[in-house]
């Protein structure tokens, strides 16, 4: 089997040894590979992780500084002889994000699962958390000019060039990993190309549609119901199964929060008597909950308006598959923005949501309809492949294998009577660091950039480490702990099986977390207080107040989500059947919860979870093709105290001229947030020094 770990931040490797080095994909019939001679190679010849980039550092399709006038305009671009490899040379850990849920939310309503790009800045050390770097000293590095330098090739920093060349401006991106696009990443599997990581992005205002449609792409609905797969209700909640089973996503809701806490499907997922008190919302004060005084966590929102009950069994499973992140430990205004104030203004957290779907079946884009998520017809990839070369057809560069050292002040002439600059960023080629983890280190000269305009679009790391060399900035602004994700396995696989035709599992299923309320709280606050419950009335690892396990049954599977690809993207199997006939299917199981050791896969565990969620079993040697690819720490919770911190830093900065950070550290997670912060990060930059 191959397997790939993504670096922390969402990056892969471009050259990471060589195919073989990665034993092929596993023979049909063979787990793991074993015993099997290596398959059709490593991720490179198949187009891999379609690296965009340029290898090992070469300068790509332009970005030669004239070396006839060092503060000119860039010189001609770079030959255009294969700058963009079939793919990264089998990077022997591919790990990255890739939504958890599998239901392809990259974007959660605000979020970003690390959706700001790959480190665009390579690191020269380790400094503490608030080392300052020494002053660089550079006076022989050749120096060019540009409109705009952008730190950073994921989707933030694409977003942030694109509208830069939009506007005009003449911008070098630089990224010093292999391949541009960060948690958007392709590659094939059965020989159909694929999103490897992020797969979609749940609709929210027009910034990221409006982007689709300019650069001529589709926007596309999942295909088919999705499930949550959850234990029996706790005895005294209400009447159903005693074993774990499917449960079809409620019809009108947004992240699990209902906008009818008494319709049939969601009392059929929570009870009668969590759904009466979920329906006690519509009698609150719209302040309940919504308060500067109250706490700013989601989980704690949902609680105090609508119970326990929802939360448990319909917003826990939801967002931690999406997010990989308890709702306890996620600020409300960044997961869902707008709902809390819109929650005050409208009286109900039930009349809330239903503004919100209305609002999103009003859609014209392709975006509209029942699902708040959505896609890129013939998948994510398309989006940032779309945005580079847009970048570079209208002017800009691209340099993958760079990365920014160091971040000053500019003054001074530039030379040659040129007007003085904004900044000055020293760069320099860079390769892979120890592991796929950790962020490249600098491989050769360097050069200095010369602009009016930075965006920082890198990892939170490798941005904290530029920003500190900001004259006048406090020590205290840049003194972040930025949380860390959980270690996160996509098990994607290609089988011949027949009784997946019927989608049992719609387009896909989320796993509920092990932990689940006990009877008390699922029939409303009364009851809970009688059980000595706190004020919250969450429930922790399954026992019941008092004493006991509020659920005796265990969970039967590892997976936390299943996707079954080839239903809910079209595209993915229209293409497996071109190439294999009917009955072909494209599944992926995601692994890795919060708090809990990496997650160890490998085919067989795959095949057994495959048939407890879907009643189907796969034999081994049904299996066409698969693959692991590995997100770890991609998906940091974005707790409200970190979300302060943040704010803050953007406050400090707001007076810095020509300068912006963006990225999901700073936007918060998801698709739709991060690129809705870029853009308005780049336009405020479009009218800086005259530009």
């Amino acid at each position: 089997m191959t397997e790939h770990t993504q670096p922390a931040g969402g990056h892969q490797e471009d050259r990471y040894g060589a195919p073989d080095d990665l034993g092929g994909r596993g023979a049909p019939g063979c787990l793991d590979g074993r015993g099997a001679p290596a398959g059709p190679g490593g991720l490179r010849g198949q187009g891999g992780l379609d690296n965009q980039g340029t290898i090992d550092g070469s300068d790509g399709r332009g970005g030669r500084s004239n070396p006839g006038n060092p503060c000119g305009p860039a010189g001609p671009s770079a030959p255009e002889t294969d700058a963009r490899p079939a793919g990264p040379a089998g990077s022997a850990d591919l790990e990255g994000q890739g939504r958890p849920d599998n239901r392809g939310t990259l974007d959660a309503p605000g979020d970003q699962g690390g959706l700001d790009g790959p480190a665009g800045a390579a690191t020269p050390g380790t400094p503490g958390a608030a080392a300052r770097p020494a002053s660089p000293a550079v006076p022989q590095a050749p120096v060019q000019r540009w409109d705009a330098l952008v730190i950073g090739g994921g989707i933030a920093g694409l977003t942030a060039a694109w509208d830069l060349v939009r506007a005009g401006l003449r911008p070098l991106l630089i990224e010093a990993r292999g391949y541009t696009g960060g948690l958007v990443a392709a590659g094939r599997i059965g020989g159909a190309r694929v999103d490897l990581g992020a797969e979609g992005f749940v609709v929210r205002g027009q910034a990221a549609t409006s982007m689709l449609a300019e650069l001529g792409l589709r926007t596309a609905a999942p295909h088919g119901r999705p499930r949550l797969f959850l234990p029996p209700l706790a005895p005294g909640a209400g009447a159903g199964p005693s074993q774990w089973g499917l449960h079809r996503f409620p019809d009108h809701a947004y992240l699990g929060i209902p906008a009818d806490p008494l319709a049939a499907d969601v009392v059929a997922i929570i009870g009668e008597g969590a759904a009466r008190r979920a329906a006690q919302d519509a009698d609150l004060p719209g302040a309940v909950g919504t308060g500067p005084e109250d706490p700013a966590d989601l989980a704690s929102f949902v609680t105090a308006r609508m119970g326990a009950g929802v939360l448990e069994r319909l917003v826990r499973p939801i967002v931690a598959g999406i997010h990989s992140a308890d709702p306890a430990d996620l600020a409300a205004d960044v997961v869902m923005p707008g709902l809390r104030r819109a929650t005050a203004e409208l009286g109900s957290l039930s009349a809330a949501v239903a503004a919100v779907l209305e609002r999103r079946r009003a859609r014209k884009d392709g975006a509209g309809g029942r699902s708040v998520d959505a896609a890129v017809e013939g998948g994510l990839f398309r989006f940032t492949d779309a945005l580079r070369e847009a970048i570079e057809a209208g002017g800009g560069s691209v340099r993958t294998r760079t990365g920014a050292q160091w971040l000053r002040p500019g003054g001074g002439e530039c030379g040659g009577g040129q007007a003085p600059v904004a900044w000055r960023v020293g760069i320099a080629p860079t390769r892979r660091g120890p592991t796929p983890s950790d962020e490249p280190v600098p491989d050769g000269a360097q050069e200095v950039v010369a602009t009016d305009r930075v965006v920082v679009a890198c990892s939170a790391g490798a941005a904290l480490r530029l920003l500190r060399g900001i004259r006048g900035l406090p020590a205290s602004a840049t003194d972040l702990t930025v949380p860390v994700g959980a270690p996160i396995a996509r098990f994607t696989l290609v089988a011949r099986a027949p009784e997946l035709s019927g989608e049992p599992v719609g387009s896909g299923l989320l796993v509920a977390p092990t932990a689940v309320a006990g009877p008390a709280e699922l029939a409303g606050p009364a009851a809970a207080a009688s059980a000595g419950t706190g004020a919250s009335g969450l429930v922790s690892d399954g026992k019941v107040p008092g004493g006991g396990s509020a659920s005796p049954a265990a969970c039967p599977v590892r997976a936390k989500a299943l996707s079954h690809l080839s239903a809910k993207w079209p595209w993915v199997g229209a293409e497996l059947r071109a190439l294999h006939g009917p009955d072909v299917h494209a599944l992926r199981l995601s692994y890795g919860r919060p708090g809990r050791p990496r997650p160890q896969v490998d085919l067989q565990v795959a095949l057994d979870d495959v048939a407890a969620l879907t009643g189907v079993r796969i034999e081994p040697e049904a299996v066409i093709d698969h693959l692991l690819v590995r997100w770890d720490g991609t998906l940091p919770p974005v707790t409200p105290a970190y979300r302060e911190r943040t704010t803050r830093l953007e406050e400090e900065l707001a007076s810095v001229t020509g300068l912006e950070v963006t990225g999901a550290w700073v936007a918060g997670t998801g698709i739709a947030a991060v690129v809705g912060h870029a853009r308005a990060a780049a336009g405020r930059l479009v009218g800086s020094r005259g530009g």
